[in-house]
């Protein structure tokens, strides 16, 4: 794994998060292209290195939130969700457009529910607790809907970034 190649899709991936995606929101959802960033490194990358990088894309979103969410709250999630997925990876087929939109958005579901829980019990008067259920559901889902999309160019980088191609680990 390569950690320049890294280093510049991370950058790409939070500017476009930052700037282009909530243009494309609907009411207050929008996809987490980082989140897919962490998945792809998780589905092709080594250990270590790979839960490295989705905790370190985490940590950067930690960063750049806007509301005061502890500093490692979206680096704790991401690198949980990079650790499944290299857990079970030899089970899955990385390649494959529903192996992407599932396992992202299994694992995305996780993380907006442990960070809009964290959120509605923070903040107990906010409106974070009214929608609790169904930002969290949305938000992984549109972010799933992302994922074949993103893989596809990503994939065709994995030499370029050091990461496998073949399906063997």
């Amino acid at each position: 794994m390569k950690w320049l190649p890294f280093a510049i899709l991370g950058v790409a991936a939070i500017v476009c998060q930052t700037t282009i995606l909530p243009l494309t929101a609907i009411r207050a959802i929008w996809p987490e292209w980082t989140f897919v960033l962490a998945m792809h490194y998780a589905l092709w990358g080594p250990w270590p290195g790979a839960a490295i990088a989705a905790w370190l894309l985490g940590l950067v979103v930690d960063l750049q939130s806007a509301p005061p969410d502890p500093v490692f709250l979206h680096a704790f999630c991401y690198g949980a969700a990079a650790w499944v997925i290299l857990r079970v990876r030899g089970l899955l087929v990385p390649n494959h457009p529903m192996t992407q939109a599932l396992a992202t958005l299994v694992l995305a579901f996780g993380v907006q529910l442990l960070v809009s829980g964290y959120r509605a019990w923070k903040w107990p008067d906010s409106a974070a607790g009214e929608y609790f259920w169904g930002t969290a559901f949305f938000t992984a889902l549109y972010t799933a809907a992302w994922a074949p999309i993103l893989h596809w160019p990503l994939i065709r980088l994995n030499r370029w970034a050091g990461l496998r191609s073949s399906r063997r680990f």
